[in-house]
């Protein structure tokens, strides 16, 4: 599902560049993403939209929040297909949509109460 949401005042704006596989983005000072685990060394907590490319244009947004002091797994995907299973051709068996490339936007501090969980994507904090 494409989520679609208003924006809200921003303090702190980071636009990130397109994220290749294994290449940390660096967010804002101390913090930072590498592939789907962002690191937050701050006492702020982030707020902040990923993009996923998921090819012939079209694009899915999860939103994602950053505690302070904690590596954050950020979740969202492309979405999924029916195929033929493997293990059993007569059957249709769901697979996930490739994601091309991911994104982050919208990056701001945002120390308000985290919306309990979802909040326009999934993810766990550790």
């Amino acid at each position: 599902m494409s989520i679609t949401s208003s924006l809200f005042a921003i303090a702190v704006s980071v636009a990130a560049p397109q994220a290749a596989a294994g290449t940390p983005v660096v967010l804002a000072p101390w913090v930072s993403c590498t592939d789907r685990w962002c690191r937050n060394e701050t006492d702020d907590t982030y707020r902040m939209d990923v993009i996923f490319d998921c090819g012939l244009g079209k694009q899915q947004t999860a939103r994602a929040y950053l505690p302070p002091h904690l590596t954050t797994a950020v979740g969202g995907n492309c979405g999924s297909h029916d195929e033929r299973c493997v293990y059993d051709r007569e059957r249709r068996c769901s697979k996930d949509n490739p994601i091309f490339g991911m994104r982050y936007e919208n990056v701001v501090v945002d120390n308000g109460p985290i919306p309990p969980w979802p909040f326009n994507s999934s993810g766990s904090s550790h």
